[in-house]
């Protein structure tokens, strides 16, 4: 294997594959650190890219911008977008490799030129860049993506010989999309995110609202263009004498149509930002309008027909030779609490399912997480497997402790580690794994189950969760007669946090409420790959909880790939029902980490 690969499917979006080039050789985390703890490295003599390096604890909003650009990159256009170049994961941080732009943003690239006078500045370089982020604009549109934060601060100026006095030399790409987030037409969010100056009044009034809040912040954007990268507002929150309080500014811009006052002489420019910055969503006009009208002059625009649909190419089924991953929320859940990871490296494939408990948050952070954790440990251990998985169990687990807001649910963990000779697997919880080879007689095949179980009636759980405190039992349900009579699975009950609230479980990622009642060390196994090893399946419990082995190698026989095996698994679990949530990954071990 020559080319690494991060692949996931999370629980928002279970059936979209997130694929992502996993990088390496990363620079020590040394350089300009922002106020919420991200570290930005750069090297002259690399003068094309740039590293982000964000701490676990608070990478959500990273981790949201990564898996935004997995969908980005189905555009069949993507050169109006700052580029992610690698991620890649290191002890305490999460790491972005971006394209880098010697001009920086938008607002100083044109503040620098003109001084904040926008009548310095070529009308032909102002309709030019307008342009180009309006095409941008449209296109992410088009992928049913919001920005929310859109602003001249973040658009880049690109291209080396970038000069405002040569206009055709400005190239301008869209960045930062930390809080873009996905949402169909007709649908509408609540919560209101932004930059206060850039922010709609449906926002500021916290209001539900669409794509057309990225309209409104593009008329405020077209103030900061025409005016030489000034500042919409000067007296707003200054603390200064007159400064507008910021709540005030708010209810000015909702209450009495408070905007910029305009006063560049274009007189197309100022009626378009002022049709974009209506109070009333539905008279904006949409970017495919905006960028007709501000012309396609600009050398760099795709001659897209703006009257038709922007075409986007259809993502990755798998990125990864030999591995498919497939996923479906059961049928008596209200969402998706399983998460799913394969990283593959040079002669190392990483394989995980991740199963939620009370929300998706562990789940979903552990499957981004574990992967690159693991990579770390086995370098940082001279490849020895057993330290390496313990120490990276107890990584996750102790960033999720501390992630703000607290984490208050739990996950089970299968992670497989494959590479030339060997075979790992360790695991938390009741979700398994099983590796199949050619076998004699009438079956044709022989299959090991790897893990065992952590549920509390197993004897040795029972014993250790006694040990901790807890108790082993099965809840209570109510006979009309009044009589209790116990259900359900057996649970691990902790009295001291609530002796009627039990976990199925006994050990867990999260559920630090019932830690260390639920415990938190896994359980490895190792063994050698042989030449008869045909396939590795991880899976939730919701998969092996309706599908016997002889059911699931069957499938596995008659598939053509093991995308299409892992399609057929899910496919088989919902024609039985499904009423739990139901992941899988499929290896073919006769093509992984050879």
């Amino acid at each position: 294997m020559s080319s690494s690969r991060l692949l996931l499917r999370l629980p928002a979006k279970p059936e979209q594959l997130i694929s992502l080039p996993y990088i390496h050789h990363l620079p020590a985390a040394v350089g300009r650190t922002l106020r919420n703890g991200t570290t930005i490295v750069t090297d002259e003599a690399f003068p094309s890219f740039f590293y982000k390096f964000v701490p676990w604890p608070r990478s959500s909003l990273a981790a949201n911008e990564i898996e935004t650009y997995a969908k980005l990159n189905g555009l069949d256009d993507v050169s109006g977008i700052a580029q992610l170049l690698g991620v890649a994961g290191t002890k305490n941080h999460l790491v972005q490799k971006m394209e880098r732009s010697h001009h920086g943003s938008l607002d100083r690239f044109l503040f620098s030129e003109a001084r904040g006078d926008g009548q310095q500045i070529r009308i032909e370089l102002i309709r030019s860049v307008l342009a180009q982020i309006a095409e941008t604009m449209m296109k992410i549109h088009a992928l049913d993506l919001i920005h929310r934060d859109l602003k001249a601060e973040n658009v880049l100026v690109f291209d080396e010989k970038a000069d405002a006095k040569h206009w055709a030399t400005v190239r301008a790409k869209v960045s930062d999309y930390d809080r873009t987030t996905e949402l169909a037409r007709g649908e509408y969010l609540e919560e209101p995110v932004g930059s206060l100056f850039h922010m709609a009044p449906e926002l500021l009034a916290w209001e539900k609202y669409d794509r057309k809040v990225d309209i409104y912040a593009f008329g405020i954007l077209m103030f900061e263009v025409a005016h030489g990268g000034n500042t919409p507002y000067t007296n707003v929150g200054t603390g200064m004498p007159g400064s507008i309080p910021r709540d005030d500014f708010a209810k000015k811009v909702v209450a009495e149509g408070f905007r910029p006052t305009w006063l560049h002489d274009d007189a197309l420019l100022k009626n378009m930002a002022a049709r974009c910055w209506s109070n009333n969503p539905h008279d904006r006009p949409e970017f495919a309008e905006i960028f007709e009208l501000l012309g396609t002059e600009s050398p760099w625009h795709t001659a897209l027909n703006t009257t038709m649909p922007v075409q986007c190419s259809e993502l990755p089924r798998s990125d990864v030779a030999g591995v498919g991953m497939a996923a479906h929320v059961g049928k008596k859940r209200s969402k998706m609490e399983d998460a799913i990871c394969a990283l593959q490296v040079p002669d190392t494939l990483v394989a995980s399912v991740f199963d939620g408990l009370r929300d998706a948050r562990t789940s979903e952070f552990s499957a981004r997480r574990f992967a690159m954790g693991l990579l770390n440990e086995l370098d940082a251990n001279a490849g020895e497997v057993k330290t390496s998985m313990v120490n990276t169990f107890k990584l996750v687990d102790d960033n999720l402790k501390e992630m703000d807001p607290p984490i208050e649910s739990g996950s089970t963990a299968v992670v497989a580690l494959l590479r030339k000779n060997d075979l790992s697997v360790a695991w938390l919880g009741d979700s398994l794994a099983y590796l199949f080879r050619k076998g004699s007689g009438d079956a044709g095949f022989e299959c090991l189950s790897l893990v065992d179980k952590h549920h509390p009636d197993r004897t040795d759980e029972t014993v250790r969760i006694a040990a901790h405190g807890g108790m082993v039992g099965r809840e209570q349900r109510w006979l009309d007669n009044g009589e209790a009579v116990p259900s359900g699975p057996a649970r691990a009950f902790v009295p001291a946090v609530n002796e009627n609230t039990g976990i199925a479980l006994s050990r867990a990622f999260g559920l630090f409420a019932f830690k260390p009642v639920i415990g938190d060390e896994p359980e490895i196994v190792q063994i050698q790959r042989q030449a008869d090893d045909l396939f590795l399946v991880l899976g939730s419990d919701g998969v092996f909880d309706l599908l016997h082995v002889e059911t699931v190698y069957g499938i596995l026989a008659a598939a053509d790939s093991v995308q299409q095996a892992a399609d057929a698994i899910i496919a088989a679990v919902l024609k039985l029902g499904a009423p739990d949530n139901a992941s899988v990954v499929v290896v073919d071990m006769r093509k992984s980490a050879n």
